[in-house]
């Protein structure tokens, strides 16, 4: 069966169909966002785009292994949860103002020519990410045919399925605790620093971290071959770490003197205890 010169018989052509369908909503979100005046919209979807590729992955190619319906059920938990958590705080930044202010902010950081800057450095780039992140989940789907092998296939995702479970934890309990606490009135100018905030700054990224992690090792439980997949966790770790995650939040916060206290009292992305003497 082929769409678009896609041989959907084949693993390749689903990846490229699955791509290319990310490409393709990103586009007419961006479109959208031209005449709402708002891209933010993107984050109301973003979290959904790890999911939906791994479900016309795996129906397209028919999987029945034990690993793809693992890789299923774990790209739908992690997808589908940050997507409705981002949906919904993108409606209250909507309600609030307008969108979110990082989103307005590139309007007048990119004016003028807005129009199109904003395709290729806001927008076409998060598609790019879903892409490449995707890779342990779509490719773990659509070339696992029989699922895990021997003992140390069986081990390795045993291991991705720990991991997965405390990345989950640490990603749900985060974002549960921290909306929360920015609905109630009175906590507005604190930063939470109890429940996984007591010893992280940034414990969402941690457990998102953790999550890939534990995707890939269970996608290599299932075929070692896909080992090369492991540029999925890496770059969301340097994303994360590095680039627009934990450093660049401490960047943007850290000449606040409260942010200064609590940098001072926490870890930035690790959540156990740091030393008593730090500062």
């Amino acid at each position: 069966m082929e769409y678009f010169s896609l041989d959907l018989s084949t693993s390749l052509g689903i990846f490229w169909l699955c791509a290319l369908y990310t490409f393709g909503v990103v586009t007419v979100i961006w479109i959208l966002g031209l005449f709402l005046g708002d891209h933010s919209i993107m984050d109301g979807y973003y979290g959904f785009g790890y999911a939906v590729p791994v479900w016309i992955a795996f129906f397209l190619a028919g999987a029945k292994s034990q690993t793809a319906a693992l890789l299923l059920l774990m790209a739908s938990l992690h997808g589908c949860r940050l997507g409705l958590y981002l949906f919904i705080r993108w409606l209250g930044y909507r309600k609030t103002f307008g969108g979110d202010p990082r989103y307005l902010n590139f309007v007048k950081q990119m004016s003028p020519g807005y129009w199109w800057k904003s395709f290729f450095k806001v927008m076409e780039p998060q598609a790019v990410l879903i892409v490449v992140l995707g890779l342990p989940t779509v490719w773990g789907v659509l070339a696992t045919p029989l699922g895990p092998t021997g003992s140390l296939g069986w081990t390795l995702t045993c291991i991705g399925l720990i991991v997965f479970g405390v990345g989950y934890y640490f990603e749900t309990a985060a974002d549960t605790q921290l909306q929360a606490f920015k609905a109630d009135a009175h906590n507005k100018g604190r930063y939470l620093q109890t429940g996984v905030w007591s010893n992280s700054r940034h414990p969402n990224y941690f457990g998102n971290t953790t999550v890939w992690w534990g995707i890939w090792l269970v996608a290599v439980g299932g075929n070692p071959a896909l080992w090369w997949t492991v540029v999925a966790p890496i770059v969301n770790t340097l994303m994360l770490t590095k680039v627009l995650g934990s450093q660049f939040q401490d960047k943007y916060m850290g000449t606040r003197p409260e942010y200064q206290e609590l940098m001072r009292k926490t870890n930035r992305f690790l959540p156990y205890p740091p030393p008593k003497n730090r500062g």
